[in-house]
């Protein structure tokens, strides 16, 4: 059994019509679209999906960013907030005509909320293959400690008395 999949080219016509059902879809489909403003939606910022672990000593964090240059990347940790924004662009080149188009140039934001204070001064970095990882130290009094449990000797034997 064969599947044939069908696209369609994208309308590029700005006739007036073609505008107000296209104004209708967007209102249609505004619930269930991220990309939406439509009734107080998003801000034009998408979202990267991420993954997050913690050892004893550490928080480690990948986010799926795929297509960035390094220099649009913008990492910051205050406190225990991993903040991560940027800007996906793709430019066509010069005096090329963009005949199909399936993703606009994007900014994108990201804050999560640790549970701990982060060491701001040892947090690192490192983007490859389109996954961002970012490692962050726990500040030193926000780490586990162990704690010594001594072994108290037993109070000497009393004879009980009555009154």
């Amino acid at each position: 059994m064969a599947v044939d999949l069908w696209r369609i080219r994208p309308n590029t016509s700005s006739s007036p019509l073609s505008q107000v059902f296209e104004r209708m879809a967007d209102q249609a489909f505004a619930p269930y679209s991220s990309e939406s403003t439509i009734n107080g939606g998003t801000t034009g910022c998408q979202s990267l999906p991420v993954n997050i672990w913690e050892t004893d000593d550490t928080y480690g964090a990948a986010l799926l960013a795929p297509g960035l240059d390094e220099d649009s990347i913008n990492v910051t940790v205050h406190d225990d907030t991993l903040s991560v924004e940027g800007e996906l662009s793709f430019q066509a080149p010069q005096g090329a005509r963009m005949v199909w188009q399936e993703f606009a140039p994007v900014k994108f934001r990201r804050s999560l909320r640790l549970g701990a204070s982060v060491d701001p001064q040892h947090v690192e970095a490192s983007y490859n293959n389109g996954v961002l990882l970012v490692s962050m130290p726990k500040a030193e009094h926000a780490r586990p400690w162990q704690v010594q449990v001594r072994v108290a000797e037993a109070p000497s034997a009393q004879p009980l008395t009555s009154a």
